[in-house]
């Protein structure tokens, strides 16, 4: 798994990105959100705002497609369509 951390301007907006992608036919997931907060976890008492960098990292990260099958232009075009994205969906230099 590919999993680059979105800008902080970006991040709180990561549904936006994650269907921006979709909608040019790259798929993103999340799979790693901060453990603390899962029911399991919270039902032992953890709670937000005890892990500020993991929380901080679970909102933030999104998962890009990256596996052995994928060719050269297939890498390609995800970088092409993160560029795209960042630059007309949320102003950022590309």
């Amino acid at each position: 798994m590919y999993q680059p951390l979105l800008p902080e301007t970006v991040a709180p907006r990561r549904g936006e990105f994650i269907a921006a992608m979709k909608s040019r036919g790259i798929a993103v997931g999340v799979h790693y959100p901060a453990l603390h907060l899962f029911t399991l976890y919270r039902r032992q008492g953890f709670r937000d705002g005890q892990f500020p960098h993991s929380e901080r990292i679970g909102r933030s990260i999104v998962t890009l497609p990256l596996f052995p099958a994928m060719r050269d232009d297939d890498v390609l075009e995800v970088c092409r369509t993160v560029a795209h994205v960042m630059k007309n969906q949320f102003g950022l230099p590309a």
